[in-house]
């Protein structure tokens, strides 16, 4: 129970540092059209994780299933989501070359996706 709310807490800390480093960049929803203000964020959290609020998400899922002591949830949990981001972060990645075609690519080769198994 301590490990799973210790990866709770931490995976938490993550997306609310994403978010907090994204300011007004940041958006639940993938952007298909380039605002005026969107920015790529490549400092704080972002120098290292190319989808921190992600990766808080998906460990975040996981530690619940591990505080609540639920060993089936804990797997369903991890591959419900993996499934989800798996999906949804090449397309999100795609939009973003498509909005930085100068810095993406580049920016994409330095830093780390965070979830296991999942490749652009």
């Amino acid at each position: 129970m301590v490990f799973g709310l210790t990866i709770v807490i931490l995976a938490q800390a993550v997306r609310i540092a994403a978010i907090a480093t994204c300011g007004e960049s940041f958006n639940h929803l993938i952007q298909t059209s380039k605002k005026d203000n969107h920015a790529l964020i490549t400092h704080g959290i972002y120098k290292y994780l190319r989808h921190p609020s992600y990766v808080g998400f998906f460990y975040w899922a996981i530690g619940t299933q591990l505080v609540l002591c639920n060993p089936l949830q804990v797997i369903i949990f991890a591959v419900a989501t993996w499934m989800f981001f798996q999906r949804r972060i090449p397309y999100e990645e795609e939009s973003l070359r498509h909005h930085f075609p100068d810095t993406y690519a580049k920016y994409a080769v330095t830093t780390w996706i965070g979830i296991p198994f999942i490749r652009t």
